[in-house]
C-alpha cells in the first residue's frame, strides 16, 4: 500500500515507521476488496461462500485480515484446523504452485483445488501463521527494534537462496530476452541521463541471464508487504502467500523484494531504514552462505537480474514518482 508523505520535515527523519500504513488502513482495504469481489460475482454471496467453506473445513470460518484484489479468503475459526479456503476469480496454475513448493519448501503453503462454486474457483491452503508483514511493518521499522527486522532480512535471504540451490525441472518461456529488451526500451523514454546510463548497462548485461549455466527459477514476482507473513515476536518469515502471479524466469528478478523489507514506498518517494546499508550487507552474506560458492560471473548476472527486476517493476510508474523510485532503488 502506497501512503502519502506526512510533511517535508518528515522526509529527512530517520524514523521511517511513520510512513508505514497502520493495520486499520488494511482493514478498510480488505473490506473494499471483499465488496468489490462479490459485486463482480453476483452468482454467489459472501454468506454462501462462508457456508461452503465451513462445510469443507468442518469449522466456522471468518475472513482473513488481508484479502486480495481478485479473491475472497476465509480461515477456520478452530485452531485445530489450520486451513483457509480461497475463492478466486481466475484458476490458479497448481503446477506452478507445486514448483514453488519444491523450490522454497516450507515458505510456501500447500494448496489443493476444491472445484468451482458458482463462477469462482475454490482452493484449500495451509494457514500461514502470524500477521502479514504489512500489519506490523511500522513496528519492525521503528528505531530500536532492528533485531526483528534483521531476522526478516535473514529469512528473505534464505528464501531467495532456495531458488538457487533447489532447481526443479523448469522450462523457461521462449523469447524472454527479446521481451526484456522491449521492456527496457519502453522504460527508457524520458529518463534523466544518469538513470538511462544505468538502464543501458543493464540492457547490455541481459544476455548473461540466458547463458546455459545460469539457472531459471520459479519466482513470486509480487513480493509486497501483504504477501508474506512473519512471527510478530521474532521477525521470522512464516510463509509467502499469493502465488497467482508467479513466473518462471532467470534467477534473481524478484530479489528486489528486499526493498519492501528495508523501506517504505510513499506516493512520491522511497524511504529506507537508517541501517539499510548494514542490513543489505547482512542479506548478501546470508544469501551466499546458503547458496555456497558462486562465481564472479554469476554474481554479476544476479545483480543484472535484480536491477532489471526493479526497473521492470517501477519503471512504469506515472509522473515524477517513476524517477524518484528508480533513483532510490537502482542507483544505490
Amino acid at each position: 500500500m502506497v501512503v502519502e508523505a506526512t510533511s517535508p520535515e518528515a522526509h529527512n527523519s530517520e524514523d521511517i515507521s511513520r510512513f508505514a500504513a497502520k493495520p486499520d488502513s488494511y482493514d478498510r482495504l480488505s473490506a473494499f476488496q471483499i465488496s468489490k469481489f462479490f459485486k463482480q460475482h453476483e452468482s454467489t454471496t459472501k454468506d454462501e461462500c462462508n457456508r461452503v467453506a465451513a462445510d469443507i473445513l468442518k469449522s466456522p470460518v471468518s475472513p482473513t485480515p488481508i484479502q486480495g484484489a481478485t479473491s475472497y479468503t476465509v480461515a477456520a475459526d478452530s485452531e485445530q484446523v489450520p486451513k483457509v479456503i480461497q475463492f478466486r476469480s481466475l484458476k490458479l496454475n497448481i503446477g506452478l504452485v507445486e514448483y514453488a513448493r519444491q523450490t522454497y519448501i516450507d515458505f510456501v503453503p500447500d494448496c489443493e483445488y476444491e472445484g468451482m462454486f458458482g463462477d469462482v474457483h475454490m482452493y484449500r491452503w495451509d494457514l500461514v501463521p502470524g500477521p502479514a508483514f504489512c500489519r506490523v511493518r511500522h513496528q519492525f521499522l521503528t528505531l530500536g527494534s532492528q533485531q526483528r527486522l534483521r531476522q526478516t532480512v535473514q529469512d528473505f535471504a534464505k528464501f531467495s537462496a532456495s531458488a538457487w540451490t533447489n532447481k526443479p525441472a523448469l522450462k523457461q518461456p521462449s523469447g524472454l530476452l527479446e521481451e526484456y529488451c522491449r521492456v527496457l526500451d519502453r522504460i527508457s523514454h524520458g529518463l534523466p541521463a544518469h538513470i538511462l546510463e544505468k538502464l543501458n548497462e543493464i540492457r547490455q548485461g541481459l544476455p548473461l541471464l540466458f547463458e546455459p549455466e545460469y539457472p531459471s527459477a520459479v519466482q513470486h514476482d509480487d513480493f509486497l508487504e501483504n504477501n508474506f507473513h512473519v512471527n510478530e515476536a521474532t521477525g521470522h518469515i512464516t510463509g509467502v502467500v499469493d502465488w497467482a502471479d508467479a513466473i518462471i524466469a532467470p534467477f534473481g528478478l524478484s530479489l528486489g523484494g528486499l526493498e519492501t523489507i528495508l523501506g517504505v514506498q510513499t506516493s512520491s518517494s522511497w524511504y529506507f531504514h537508517p541501517n539499510h546499508v548494514e542490513l543489505r550487507e547482512y542479506f548478501w552474506d546470508t544469501f551466499y552462505e546458503h547458496t555456497g560458492p558462486i562465481s564472479a560471473d554469476n554474481r554479476r548476472s544476479i545483480e543484472v537480474a535484480r536491477l532489471f527486476g526493479l526497473f521492470r517493476t517501477h519503471g512504469f510508474e506515472e509522473g515524477d514518482a517513476r524517477i524518484a523510485y528508480l533513483e532510490a532503488l537502482c542507483m544505490l
